[in-house]
């Protein structure tokens, strides 16, 4: 479980991871509107472009979430979890729960979607709608190609590098720091969850990713390790990126990843709903025994008198 070790200024660092995710957000907000020139018929330009953001997401993530513990935290280095070892029936459940949420991705993706806003923020809907279509479109761009070269890279770009840096700060900072402040472990994981959300800027996949993170959140609470986070939210972009790069060498249907969506797959939906509940129940179950476990072999046997002879 998670170091419940006493921190200090709990508020004042919310405050302050808060106040930074509103900065990046308006500087995302208003790059949005700055068309970057890329030839998408230039594997160059678009290979560079990819490690431009790989290097952008290590620097905004990473680099403040070292900082914070290193100076701001009493665990220091240990604070994040990133160094706790999970075990590896953890890490296989969450990778497992992970795979089989797709479906119920989709389902609640397919659902969000057909949210409208009253009339009195249509202009608020339609800057929505023109957000969603260039990040689709940039999606587009980053995972054009065939080559196995591609693929390995876009795992790395997309996949890896996403899901080490935003669980590195969202789930390693900000949830810990929620928690801190509020007491209360749910409460933590669900505001990281929501924020974690928003702060992609996707809003008609809002609820889908907002209970993705709470998977990702309660995932990291119980094992007080990052790595079994990091893995799940590997496995979800993965098989996206995978599916892009089959889908572009006619491998597989361009629909292959919306299983659960199509008429009469909603039993798909009900049942790896089921089994995503199971895997964590049996996170949850697995950790607690530990945790049990490490805390008997903790205390040591009862010292009971005897007389000397």
């Amino acid at each position: 479980m998670q170091n419940t070790e006493q921190e200090r200024q709990s508020g004042l660092k919310l405050i302050v991871i808060l106040g930074y995710i509103l900065l990046l957000v308006g500087l995302n907000i208003y790059g949005a509107d700055k068309e970057i020139p890329v030839n998408t018929d230039d594997p160059n330009g678009v290979m560079k472009l990819k490690i431009s953001q790989a290097i952008g997401v290590f620097v905004i993530f990473i680099c403040p979430a070292i900082l914070f513990s290193l100076f701001w935290t009493k665990a220091k280095a240990r604070y994040t979890g990133i160094f706790t070892r999970p075990l590896l029936l953890t890490l296989l459940l969450a990778g497992l729960g992970m795979m089989f949420a797709m479906p119920l991705i989709n389902w609640l993706a397919v659902l969000n979607q057909k949210m409208t806003l009253p009339e009195a923020f249509k202009g608020l809907e339609m800057w929505m709608q023109e957000s969603e279509a260039r990040l689709a479109e940039l999606t587009e761009v980053y995972s054009k190609g065939t080559t196995v070269g591609v693929l390995l890279l876009n795992l790395f770009v997309m996949a890896f590098m996403a899901a080490l840096t935003e669980e590195f700060f969202f789930r390693g900072i900000l949830q810990k720091v929620t928690i801190e402040f509020t007491k209360n472990k749910h409460i933590g994981v669900w505001f990281a969850a929501i924020i974690f959300s928003a702060f992609h800027l996707q809003f008609y996949g809002f609820v889908p990713r907002m209970l993705m993170g709470a998977f990702l959140g309660y995932l990291f609470v119980w094992s007080g390790s990052l790595w079994p986070a990091i893995l799940a939210h590997f496995v979800n972009n993965g098989i996206a990126v995978t599916v892009f790069w089959l889908a572009d060498r006619g491998a597989v249907s361009a629909d292959a990843d919306k299983i659960g969506i199509q008429p009469g797959e909603w039993v798909y939906v009900v049942v790896c709903a089921i089994i995503v509940a199971l895997c964590l129940f049996a996170v949850y179950y697995i950790e607690k025994r530990r945790k049990r476990m490490a805390e008997a072999i903790a205390v040591p046997p009862a010292i009971t008198d005897s007389a000397e002879v």
